[in-house]
């Protein structure tokens, strides 16, 4: 396929080339030049984000579908299949809302459209199950639109249509006819205002007060009572697997928006909420993927919520080897460790292993608290090279490190030394994540 027209300014230079707006309905001004946030008011008091709403081009490289696809195999081949639902921008879903001067600043609706769409075909070509969630959100009524007017979250509105679409693809999978369907009802409570960083970053441009982040709120209950309209506490004590395990961003994890309950509702499923809100686009997946209760009790299916237009690739090649090889099982040859008497650092001689760059080195520091770990690799030259995992904040600490053995030398790396951020809370375990493939990355 063809892309239809050429996008022609870079939104840096779009930015420097900023059109005069409309009169505002808010007295706004200057949101446009905004560094914090450059927004553009749209109609009926829709507000758009300029570096991400306006965005025709997402970062979805060859690369990281065939990683996906890889992700998605690891994860079938012990029973879990992979639900991918990139969350569309504002633009394309709410498109009757843009303002009329959005082509002056390089947008165009038939491009980002077409970009958006092409993406999710090049996922299901590689085999990646994944959701439409753009069409769904276009069924969102006219008087309850799918997002938030001031804001770039999702209403409970276009939660619905979502948690809808992806219903559809859970039942209509094979290993649906193997679960037992489940009643769940939802209804509507009292109407709510969410909290809206970005409305309160457009009020100190504008002179009238702005639309709030207003919504009906729900409840969705099981028979007997069963209250999960916000998901179940992270890693909770339950011992058996449930049906969908959801990982995301604050728009799974926003209890205002209640995705979790319209999903078990509309599939009939029991749903955990893995999501962590300022998580980014692999906060929930890795702490999910590295915890022991993932390991112990895997999900029949894996719906994993982001933004269209987080980028996969932003931080290399390490946080999806990461988890393609959290999600397999092979994990399996035990390293010879060398733990400092004061539990701070580790050595490994990887010369002893037969191991190539595209195998994985797994660390378990048995729930150490750490931050951060370093692994500081030789070469048989001397030379050395420092990778490191860094654990946000709002990441669980699963004390599980899992470093790919990409990006070194042709021939590997001889040694590899391991420190962390605290102290060991016991002796760690070192473990090879092996693949067949032994040629260089």
């Amino acid at each position: 396929m063809m892309i239809p027209k050429t996008i022609g300014l870079s939104c840096a230079a779009l930015l420097m080339a900023a059109p005069a707006m409309a009169e505002s309905n808010f007295g706004c001004s200057g949101l446009e030049q905004n560094r914090e946030l450059p927004s553009i008011e749209g109609k009926d008091g829709v507000f758009f984000r300029i570096n991400a709403d306006l965005r025709m081009n997402h970062p979805f490289s060859d690369q990281t579908v065939a990683s996906l696809a890889e992700l998605s195999e690891a994860l079938a081949a012990n029973g879990t299949t992979l639900i991918y639902v990139p969350i569309p921008t504002k633009s394309v879903t709410m498109p009757d809302h843009l303002p009329d001067e959005a082509p002056l600043y390089g947008f165009d609706l038939e491009i980002a459209t077409f970009v958006h769409d092409e993406i999710l075909q090049r996922l299901s070509d590689a085999g990646v199950l994944t959701v439409d969630a753009r069409t769904a959100m276009l069924g969102a009524p006219q008087d309850d639109p799918a997002f938030f007017k001031a804001d770039f979250h999702w209403s409970a509105s276009g939660a619905r249509e979502t948690a809808k679409a992806i219903a559809d693809v859970i039942k209509a999978h094979p290993s649906y006819a193997d679960l037992t369907p489940t009643t769940f009802e939802t209804s509507p409570q009292d109407t709510d205002i969410a909290f809206s960083g970005m409305r309160r970053i457009l009020q100190q441009h504008c002179v009238d007060t702005l639309p709030e982040a207003v919504t009906m709120t729900y409840e969705t209950q099981q028979s007997g009572n069963l209250d999960i309209s916000g998901g179940l506490d992270l890693f909770g004590d339950g011992e058996d697997a449930v049906p969908i395990a959801l990982v995301g961003t604050s728009f799974s994890d926003s209890p205002i928006n209640n995705f979790p309950g319209f999903l078990a509702e509309y599939s009939q499923l029991e749903v955990v909420n893995y999501a962590i809100t300022g998580g980014n686009q692999y906060g929930a997946m890795i702490s999910y993927l590295t915890s022991p209760e993932f390991q112990d009790t895997r999900p029949k299916f894996l719906i994993w919520e982001n933004p269209i237009y987080n980028n996969l690739a932003q931080f290399g090649d390490q946080p999806m080897r990461e988890l393609i090889a959290a999600a397999g099982r092979s994990c399996t040859m035990e390293l010879q460790a060398d733990v400092a008497d004061d539990l701070t650092s580790l050595t490994v001689d990887l010369a002893a292993y037969d191991l190539g760059l595209n195998d994985t080195l797994l660390v378990d520091t048995n729930k150490s608290i750490g931050l951060s770990a370093d692994f500081r690799f030789r070469s048989s030259e001397g030379l050395e090279r420092t990778k490191t995992i860094v654990r946000g904040e709002r990441l669980t600490r699963t004390g599980r490190f899992y470093m790919p053995l990409s990006g070194l030398w042709p021939d590997g790396a001889v040694s590899m030394d391991f420190t962390m951020t605290q102290r060991f809370a016991s002796p760690p375990t070192v473990h090879a994540c092996t693949s067949n493939r032994k040629e260089d990355s």
